[in-house]
């Protein structure tokens, strides 16, 4: 009876410290690092779809325009 409780003992164990290690998650969301200069974060909410493109789509692009012309 000894040995059969040890044995369940020893699998319920090793089971359990199985599920913990294969179900650790994503590191990464843990310690997000840094993006290196001039690249931008690929996110989902950046994909978007052709029905979620309408709407407002921005004003006059600004141009300088000059009066007078420059000194010779």
């Amino acid at each position: 009876m000894k040995k059969i409780f040890t044995l369940v003992i020893t699998l319920f164990l090793g089971a359990s410290l199985a599920l913990a290690q294969n179900t650790g998650g994503d590191k990464s969301s843990l310690n997000p690092q840094p993006l290196p200069p001039g690249k931008k974060a690929t996110t989902a909410s950046t994909t978007k779809t052709k029905s979620a493109t309408k709407g407002h789509k921005g004003g006059k692009k600004a141009t300088k325009k000059t009066t007078t012309p420059p000194p010779k």
